[in-house]
C-alpha cells in the first residue's frame, strides 16, 4: 500500500475531517473512496468505449471489399520502363 502526502487548506482539511466523520471513516479511508472511484469510472469508461466499438462493427459486413469497390475502375496505364 502506498502513503501519499496531500496539502489542503484549513477550510478544506476541516471539510474533509468533518465528511470522514459523517461517513464513519478515517480521513485517509475517506480520500481513499475517491482514487477508487476514478479507477471504477476509468474502467467504466473504457468497458463502454469497447461496447461502442463492437456495436458499431456489427454493420461492417456489408462494406464491400476493396476489389469489389474497385471494379468498375479502368486498368492502370502500364509503367514506362527506366
Amino acid at each position: 500500500m502506498s502513503q501519499i502526502t496531500i496539502y489542503l487548506d484549513e477550510a478544506s482539511e476541516i471539510a474533509a475531517r468533518e465528511a470522514a466523520a459523517r461517513a464513519n471513516l478515517s480521513v485517509s479511508r475517506w480520500f481513499a473512496q475517491f482514487a477508487e472511484a476514478e479507477k471504477a469510472k476509468r474502467n467504466s469508461d473504457w468497458a463502454s468505449y469497447w461496447s461502442e466499438v463492437d456495436r458499431n462493427k456489427a454493420g461492417w459486413a456489408d462494406f464491400p471489399l476493396t476489389s469489389e469497390m474497385n471494379q468498375d475502375l479502368v486498368a492502370d496505364s502500364p509503367r514506362e520502363s527506366p
